[in-house]
C-alpha cells in the first residue's frame, strides 16, 4: 500500500476526535527530524474537513511549538489543508489564514502554507492567479517568496502557464525590497527561474538575455538558476554562454 494511502487509513478512525488526531499527528510527524512526514500532511488534507480544527491549529505559533517541536506539524497539516478546503467552498477567511502562514517565522511552515496554495492551483490555476494577481500589489518579501514558490510547481507549468510565472517575477525583480525578509525571498529567487525556464525554454533565456547586466543582485540570482542541474543538463551551452557574461564573481 503507498505511504499516503497508508496514512490516509490510520487517519480515518481518529477524524472525530480531535485529541487523539493531535496526538497521532504529533506522533508521526518525524520531528525532531530533518524531513517531516509529508505523506502524512498529504494525507490528512485530502480527508479533513473541519475548519474550526483547522483554525485552532494555525494558531500555534512559534513560541508554542518551535520548529523542530512534534506540535508544530499540526499548523503544517493545517496549512497544507486549508488549500483543499478552500478548493471546495472559496472561503475568504482560509485565503488570509494561509497568507498569515506565509510570513511565519518557522521555515516549515511557510513550506506548508507553499503547498496548500498548490492545492488551490491544481484545482483550480486561474484561480489561484487571480488570487496572486491582486495579492502581490501589497506583498511583503515572505508572501513574495510564497506565491514565486507555489507556482514553480510541475503540475501547475505547462508552458502556456509559465508566462504567468515570468510576468510575475518581472514584477519582483522591478521593485527589489531589500529589507530583513529580502535573504529569504533571494533564496526563492535563486531557484524559481530556473523551473520556469525548463517549463518554456525558449521564452525563458530570452528573459534571462533581457534581465543579465542590468543589476549585480539580479546577476546573482540568475546566475545562481543557471547552475541548476534542470537547466546544466539539458542546455549546457546557453547555460555556460549566459554564465560568462554576467558581472557577478
Amino acid at each position: 500500500m503507498p505511504k499516503i494511502q497508508e496514512m490516509m487509513e490510520a487517519l480515518k478512525p481518529l477524524l472525530r476526535d480531535s485529541s487523539k488526531l493531535e496526538e497521532f499527528i504529533a506522533e508521526h510527524s518525524n520531528l525532531p527530524g530533518p524531513r517531516a512526514n509529508l505523506e502524512l500532511a498529504f494525507a490528512f488534507a485530502d480527508i479533513f474537513e473541519d475548519f474550526e480544527v483547522l483554525l485552532k491549529w494555525t494558531g500555534i505559533d512559534a513560541d508554542q511549538a518551535g520548529i523542530d517541536n512534534p506540535k508544530s506539524f499540526l499548523p503544517f497539516c493545517a496549512a497544507v489543508c486549508l488549500g483543499n478546503l478552500y478548493a471546495k467552498n472559496k472561503n475568504k477567511e482560509v485565503l488570509q489564514l494561509l497568507k498569515k502562514l506565509s510570513n511565519d517565522p518557522r521555515w516549515r511552515i511557510r513550506e506548508a502554507a507553499v503547498f496548500g496554495f498548490q492545492r488551490i492551483g491544481e484545482n483550480d490555476l486561474k484561480d489561484l492567479q487571480k488570487i496572486f494577481l491582486e495579492w502581490i500589489k501589497t506583498s511583503n518579501n515572505l508572501e513574495k517568496r510564497a506565491i514565486l514558490v507555489s507556482l514553480a510547481h510541475p503540475k501547475l507549468l505547462e508552458k502556456k502557464n509559465s508566462i504567468f510565472c515570468f510576468d510575475i517575477l518581472d514584477g519582483i525583480l522591478k521593485e527589489l525590497n531589500l529589507d530583513a525578509d529580502f535573504p529569504i525571498l533571494k533564496k526563492g529567487l535563486d531557484f524559481v527561474l530556473s523551473v520556469y525556464v525548463a517549463a518554456n525554454p525558449e521564452y525563458g533565456f530570452n528573459f534571462i538575455k533581457a534581465w543579465a547586466g542590468k543589476d549585480r543582485r539580479i546577476d546573482s540570482i540568475i546566475k545562481s538558476n543557471l547552475k541548476k542541474n534542470r537547466l546544466v543538463k539539458i542546455f549546457p551551452d546557453k547555460t555556460s554562454k549566459f554564465l560568462d557574461q554576467l558581472s557577478v564573481e
